[in-house]
């Protein structure tokens, strides 16, 4: 088949005599022709597999034999999609002295040039009389690259050698394609690979753009870069150095990765400032770029092809230290101990990675507290910091200062905005503000995210076909706001507003006082309590308000019970009927359509593990030390029901946390901020307004001038995440336009 193919071709090839002057020298011809084709269309299955620059190395090598060539020169077009390619190759006895490059500046670069006048010029340029060139595209129309060959014997190019040169570029270019494509496809595989991304190289290129933002310095064999406890530590690019990431614990250290040439170290804490969480050694002296948080903020901010693979590593890094427990934290506790599932639900949600040891599984530690003499109300203990650190019962705030995840936070300053609360609306406005150059800190009193944030799956928000949970949007969120400068103040609560001048003044919990230009207040609302039992006698003994998958664990096999009508609660059904026995969800209202998404309640009803009870309350709990039986009652038929359940959670209603601002800002009649053109035309005397508005109130802002509320604390607000997010996002521009006034 082959041999009819060529001889077709051969026949038909422009110019050609069809009567053969010479038949047996023709025929030899022939014979070369079919055997150079034969071996030319047997290099695919060379070079299945190959690299581009393989391919065409190969390539050149037979073209240049098969041909006698003096030299062959190919060059792969930027278009291509691969790192420049562009081989020369000359033949031994050759009078030709070139370089690649040369030859590349004689041809230009377009392939149309060859055939417009530049081969003329090109022959001249090479300096051997006679020599004969001829150009190949590679691709139809050149947009692989080209391929120009050179020969000074008597007759070339042959039409039996164009001919083969023709079959080798078309040959060579189908092999490209696919190199491409299959090269295309290992980048991808690549970064869907966790572990690469989580440590991985940075080029040659990629190390040259991040050397203005560090100095470059020698380090030694055993020398520390930073242990575990440090505030500050730069993030060090490997140059020639290697070295070894452990955490060191009181049993000895725990490796957790060797970082070779290439390679930098850091994970989240490195954004935010906070202190460091493991211990690096150098095993390999050398030398090292050291990059200083600032600059590490700076370089992130300008850069952003770096700014994908330093955040992606950092967040990757600090979700596999939570995973394997090797943070700088072990919390002793219970799981019955309302403190204990407190504090780590506090570590949990602001993604600090910790070990737990449960004391009602570990007779070891349990027989260890009882000879110290550890009493039930010391529990949980916290060691932290290689064993420096010992905390019996610690409030969250104790905590988070013991960890330094406020050592960055300086209360002195005066800041152009003060977020109050880190749920979706305060961390969409500190990403805006912070990326638009604003001075931001953002307050919050627990953990990022808010009620959103111990949702189990969000699956109606914008980008997230297959859904996103509360805690990876919070903890995604934060790394961005952190990324542009943005501070973050953990376990502060703010008791008092003073409002009688600028800049405004915010009282925390601690007596600490912070200033602030505006604020945007962002606190959202808390769910409500039922008022017809008595559920303070079980919080953290089996009541919940939220449900992540701490909480799932503890509902492993059990049958649990969810109260509440809206997406929350529709949210937290659907993902505990995962881990729990049987689902009921106790709705006071009729119907589920008017508070909840239809994805949900399509959902929940073709759910076989949830039990939706509609028109229906709670009547009675029931246990002593823990809650041990729920009963509730239908309010149409009077019939109540009583199962046994150690977990119980509250979703329902909504409440705002604006006890601290009643008498600051106008309120309406449920407690929310009244803000825009909801805002009373004359403002209640006993409230305290030194600025009053002498323009119309922009839509966010409240009745303080400066002040802004936005998400679930703000009158009329919508609540969904999505809604909450562009409140966040709109609030930055008029906080511009406030600060423009002063």
């Amino acid at each position: 088949m082959i041999v009819d193919l060529v001889v077709a071709a051969y026949l038909r090839w422009p110019d050609m005599e069809v009567q053969l002057e010479d038949p047996a020298r023709e025929i030899k011809r022939l014979q070369r022709c079919i055997n150079d084709l034969t071996s030319l269309i047997a290099l695919p299955a060379i070079w299945r597999g190959s690299e581009p620059s393989q391919i065409v190395q190969t390539l050149l090598d037979v073209l240049l034999r098969m041909l006698s060539l003096d030299f062959a020169y190919a060059r792969l077009s930027d278009a291509f999609g691969v790192i420049p390619v562009e081989i020369l190759r000359v033949a031994e006895d050759s009078k030709i002295n070139m370089s690649a490059e040369e030859v590349r500046n004689m041809l230009g670069d377009h392939t149309a040039a060859y055939y417009q006048g530049s081969l003329p010029q090109i022959r001249n340029q090479l300096g051997v009389e006679g020599i004969a060139i001829v150009p190949a595209q590679l691709g139809v129309h050149g947009e692989i690259g080209v391929l120009v060959v050179g020969s000074n014997r008597t007759g070339f190019p042959e039409k039996t050698e164009s001919l083969l040169l023709s079959v080798a570029s078309n040959e060579a270019s189908i092999a490209l394609q696919e190199a491409r494509l299959i090269s295309e496809q290992k980048r991808i595989s690549a970064e869907l690979n966790a572990e690469n991304q989580m440590w991985p190289a940075l080029t040659d290129g990629e190390i040259d753009r991040a050397r203005p933002y560090g100095r470059v310095r020698r380090v030694e064999l055993g020398e520390i870069l930073y242990r575990p406890g440090e505030v500050g530590r730069p993030c060090f690019i490997l140059l020639s150095v290697s070295l070894e990431i452990v955490q060191p614990t009181i049993n000895g250290e725990r490796l957790v990765t060797i970082l070779r040439p290439g390679m930098f170290t850091g994970e989240a804490g490195s954004i935010a400032g906070q202190r460091t969480v493991v211990q690096a050694r150098v095993i390999q002296a050398g030398e090292i770029l050291e990059v200083r948080p600032e600059d590490l903020r700076t370089l992130v901010a300008h850069d952003a092809g770096l700014s994908e693979i330093l955040l992606r590593a950092f967040m990757l890094r600090r979700l596999m230290l939570i995973d394997r427990q090797l943070g700088n934290v072990v919390v002793i506790g219970s799981r019955h101990s309302a403190d204990t599932l407190y504090l780590r639900e506090f570590l949990s949600r602001n993604g600090h990675p910790f070990s737990y040891i449960d004391l009602d599984r570990d007779d070891a530690y349990r027989n260890l507290l009882d000879r110290f003499g550890i009493a039930v109300s010391e529990i949980p203990i916290v060691i932290g910091n290689n064993g420096t650190m010992v905390l019996r019962n610690p409030s969250t705030s104790q905590l988070a200062d013991s960890l330094g995840l406020n050592d960055n936070i300086d209360n002195s300053s005066l800041h152009d905005l003060i977020i109050v609360g880190a749920g979706p609306a305060g961390l969409a406005a500190a990403v805006y503000a912070a990326s638009e150059g604003i001075d931001a800190l953002v307050i919050e009193s627990h953990a990022p995210g808010g009620q959103a944030g111990s949702s189990s799956k969000i699956e109606n928000y914008l980008g997230f076909p297959t859904g996103i949970s509360g805690q990876e949007l919070a903890t995604s969120a934060t790394q961005q706001a952190q990324k542009f400068g943005a501070k973050m103040a953990l376990a502060r609560s703010i008791v008092q507003l003073r409002c009688q001048h600028r800049p405004y003044e915010l009282v925390m919990n601690d007596g600490t006082v912070f200033f602030a230009r505006t604020i945007v207040i962002a606190t959202g609302a808390y769910y409500k309590k039922p008022t017809t039992v008595n559920l303070d006698r079980f919080v953290g003994h089996g009541i919940h308000y939220g449900a992540t998958f701490l909480e799932a664990q503890l509902c492993e096999g059990e049958e649990v019970i969810v109260v509440g009508g809206g997406n929350s609660a529709g949210q937290a059904a659907v993902f505990l009927s995962q881990h729990a026995r049987k689902v009921y969800m106790l709705v006071r209202a009729a119907t589920l359509s008017e508070s909840m998404s239809h994805y949900l309640i399509a959902r929940i009803s073709g759910n076989p593990s949830i039990e939706l009870l509609c028109n229906s309350e709670l009547a009675d709990l029931g246990g002593e030390s823990a809650l041990e039986t729920v009963s509730w009652v239908n309010t149409l038929n009077g019939e109540v029901r009583s199962i046994k359940t150690h977990h119980l959670f509250i979703m329902a209603g909504a409440s705002p946390n604006t006890s601290w601002l009643r008498g600051r800002v106008a309120l309406d009649e449920k407690g929310f901020i009244l803000t825009g053109r909801d805002l009373p035309l004359a403002v209640d005397s006993g409230q305290s307004s030194p600025l009053p508005l002498s323009r119309q109130p922009f839509m966010l802002e409240s009745s303080l001038p400066g002040v802004f509320a936005v998400g679930d604390v703000r009158s009329g607000n919508v609540k969904r995440v999505a809604s909450a997010v562009g409140e966040g996002a709109i609030s930055v521009s008029m906080v511009h336009r406030a600060l423009a006034e002063l």
